[in-house]
């Protein structure tokens, strides 16, 4: 009864909420996926999210938007223009899109996210962790404490090391290998002296 109350509610909001993994319910977003891949990917380079964004920006403007569209009977500029006219203007602050993710670290104090490995400082391994994923940046928390960030990489295996991260762990690892080595060897103290201070003649 609840789930067919939120689809009436759904529906009086003029938005229909379509099932997962149906791509002939999406006609429309699967028609402009089809689009992209035939006509801007092919032979395209990009070196990270920013190359991409401006390659895609160019491309928009030069060949998407000047073509002439059967169903709207327009240029998509000129129906873009028309539409435009129409929207309302976004909120002040974006909306929150960076997803969050508990993860354990690692024996070596990496967190491992979609399939990259990420330094964190020593102290941390074998704890849970939460991991803000957003499209260009990762942050780590431990307790709602910032731990980490690093710039996010979309390299397949690939690893990102702050270097502060892999000095402290060099520093605590050399610790831990003078500490299993044995007691530390101290200098000799030359008695003597506190005699002399004393005024004892050996």
């Amino acid at each position: 009864m609840d789930e067919l109350a939120g689809l009436l509610g759904t529906l009086a909001m003029g938005c229909i909420v379509l099932p997962p993994r149906r791509p002939q319910s999406k006609g429309s977003v699967e028609r402009t996926n089809s689009y992209l891949e035939s006509s801007f990917l092919p032979l395209r380079d990009f070196a990270d999210l920013a190359d991409l964004q401006a390659q895609s920006d160019a491309w928009t403007e030069a060949v998407a938007w000047a073509r002439h569209h059967r169903r709207l009977g327009a240029r998509v500029r000129e129906a873009l223009a028309v539409e435009r006219a129409e929207l309302a203007p976004l909120p002040d602050a974006p909306p929150q899109v960076d997803r969050r993710l508990e993860v354990r670290v690692s024996r070596d104090g990496f967190v491992r996210v979609g399939g990259v490995d990420y330094s964190l400082p020593p102290g941390y391994a074998g704890r849970r962790v939460t991991v803000h994923l957003g499209l260009s940046a990762l942050s780590v928390f431990c307790e709602a404490r910032p731990v980490a960030r690093h710039v996010r990489s979309y390299v397949p295996a690939d690893v990102v090391r702050d270097r502060a991260h892999m000095a402290a762990l060099a520093a605590a690892q050399e610790v831990q290998r003078r500490l299993r080595g044995g007691e530390p060897e101290l200098p000799a103290v030359d008695l003597t002296r506190y005699d002399a201070v004393l005024g004892v003649c050996s």
